[in-house]
């Protein structure tokens, strides 16, 4: 029994001294987060799009909706292998259209990969890219909790991702019945 005891106060011990040491690594991560920017970091939001006519407005509507100074953020199409109406929305809507064509490399890493070499060979700088599918809508204080989070010490950041219509059709509900489940699993899980 007293084995048992001491094994259980070593153990909560051992517990505690975990928790002190993420709190004081905490404590210096933050001390060590670059100064702020008081929503002043520059952000570029990169939409890969592949006939995404039915719902860029969509997403375009929200981005401009952003609660975010607008000469601090820039919204990137790059339509990608389109045959559709993507790029003239997208234009006609104030976005950075970039067209690509390639058929020998057909998806939305290659066209990332592409979009970003193409804002860099423009000079273009940015403190952060934003990548957001083309079927999205953000809320107003999407890039204001980015850069909160940024301004704390975050190299990189996860937003939250849900099925914005469960109820449409059934996969649109398993969908989202798997996305809840993983984040009901925890933070790990989800990434």
């Amino acid at each position: 029994l007293t084995a048992l005891l001491a094994a259980l106060v070593l153990a909560q011990v051992m517990l505690v001294s975990y928790l002190l040491l993420l709190t004081a690594a905490a404590l210096v991560a933050r001390s060590r987060a670059r100064p702020g920017s008081n929503g002043r970091r520059r952000f570029a939001l990169l939409v890969p799009a592949h006939n995404e006519e039915a719902v860029i407005a969509r997403l375009l509507t929200s981005l401009n909706q952003l609660d975010y100074p607008r000469e601090c953020l820039d919204v990137c199409v790059v339509a990608d292998n389109c045959e559709d109406g993507t790029a003239f929305i997208a234009r006609s809507m104030g976005a950075r259209v970039y067209e690509r064509f390639d058929t020998a490399e057909q998806a939305k890493g290659f066209a990332l990969r592409w979009l970003i070499g193409q804002l860099e060979e423009s000079g273009r700088i940015y403190d952060a890219f934003v990548i957001v599918d083309a079927d999205s809508v953000l809320a107003p204080n999407f890039l204001r909790s980015m850069d909160a989070r940024l301004e704390g010490g975050a190299r990189a950041v996860q937003a939250h991702y849900s099925v914005l219509n469960p109820q449409h059709s059934a996969v649109a509900g398993l969908r989202s019945a798997a996305l809840a489940a993983l984040l009901a699993a925890g933070p790990l899980a989800a990434q």
